[in-house]
This record gives structure tokens, sequence and C-alpha cells, in this order.
């Protein structure tokens, strides 16, 4: 009401005589106050009237609860509704996740060689250790000599880039190396969402991450491939 009655004054205020104008603005400058004033109660007011409500993770104490924040202008069955709903995803979604990683293990003991790996790792080493911008500007011959190192750590991988690339670009190579050196780690990575639990017990190959992304199961990395078990 008072906002309609302002605006009203400021059009009728153009019209009126100089006694007039002299009246209304001042009624127009205490209605302004009263507007600005009424404007921070207001906002005053919303922020007191937000309120928690929060939902107890009734599958798993470990994991973290879903917190919700409603105002009181918000309709209750609104937020039953999502209640509810985040009770049925809860309930549905309800996978053990150690078996999962204990299973995963299992089945990966074939291809967890990891010889390839060290040979690998031990290339990408004597890269650093040598240098890359010395590697850059090294002759012909210095460069030789470094090839003929990589053949000797492993036979495959510099032959199988240059069949690829059909020459040698030592950055282009490095990104080649990086690549097979994540395709031949025999560690798994197991994204999970609560900095308290850990998998790491059940294998030496399992290395347990957290991810703040992850809300409920997990995600597996490994050998470059990403395996999702989880809600996010």
């Amino acid at each position: 009401m008072i906002v309609t009655i302002y605006f009203i004054l400021k059009g009728i205020l153009g019209s009126v005589n100089e006694k007039g104008k002299e009246y209304f603005t001042i009624r127009l400058s205490e209605l302004d106050k009263t507007r600005k004033n009424n404007n921070e109660n207001e906002e005053k007011e919303e922020k007191e009237k937000v309120v928690q409500v929060l939902l107890p993770n009734e599958l798993n104490n470990n994991q973290d609860s879903i917190v919700l924040y409603q105002s009181k202008n918000v309709n209750d069955i609104n937020v039953k509704d999502m209640l509810q709903f985040i009770k049925k995803i809860d309930s549905k979604f309800n996978y053990d996740d150690k078996y999962i990683v204990k299973e995963f293990v299992n089945q990966t003991l074939e291809d967890s060689n990891d010889d390839r790996y060290k040979r690998l790792t031990s290339i990408k080493k004597y890269i650093e250790k040598i240098g890359i911008y010395n590697l850059l500007t090294a002759s012909e011959e210095n460069m030789n000599k470094f090839k003929a190192e990589v053949n000797k750590a492993d036979g495959e991988i510099l032959t199988t880039y240059e069949k690829i690339n059909g020459f040698f670009d030592l950055e282009n190579f490095i990104a080649y190396l990086d690549i097979e050196i994540r395709k031949s780690d025999p560690t798994i990575y197991v994204l999970v969402g609560n900095k308290n639990i850990s998998f790491n017990d059940v294998s030496e190959r399992i290395k347990t991450l957290y991810r703040e992304e992850v809300y409920r199961g997990i995600k597996i990395i490994y050998k470059g491939n990403i395996y999702d078990y989880s809600l996010g």
C-alpha cells in the first residue's frame, strides 16, 4: 500500500503549484523513508525465517546426512515431497560398496601385472632426470642415445609411438607415455564421498580417494577407465 501511494504522489508532484509541491515533497520524503525501513525489516525477517530440516541417513551411519534449508514462505508439502523422494533414492540405492570393491579386485587379478607399468614409469623418471629442455635442445647424436635407452627400458613404447605418429616429437611422446602409464597402472582408485571411509584394507592395490561430488556409493578408476557405482 505504501509503495502504491509513493508512486502516485511522485506522479502528482509534477502537476501541482509551488505550495503543493512543497507539501507533497515533504510527504514523499517521509514515505520514502518508511518504504526503505519496511524493505530492511522484510529482509531481516526473511533471514530469521530460514529453518533447518535434517534428514538422517537411516541406511549407513558412516554416510553424511542431507540437510535442506527451508524458508517459511515455502509450502511444507513441497519439502515433505522432497524428503520422501530422497528417502526413496536412498532405499533403492543400497549397494554393498565393500563387496563391489572386493569383487573388482578379484576380477582384475589376471591383468594386475605391474611389469610394464614399472618400465614405463622408469622412462618417465629418466626423462625428468635429464630435463625436457635438455632433450628439446639435444643434438641428433644425443637424441639417438636417449631413444636407445628408452628401447632398453621398454622395447614397444617407442616403436608403437613412431608407427602411430610417423615421426618423433618429444612433447607429444611424453603425452603418449603418460596415457600408456595410466593404462598400465595396477592401482585401483576408489573415489568416495565420505572422508571417514577407506577400502585400503581390502587390497594393497586399492587407493581410496575422497571426492566431494560423490554423494552415495563409489567410483572406481582403473587403467584409465571409470566404473561408476555412485550418485553425485
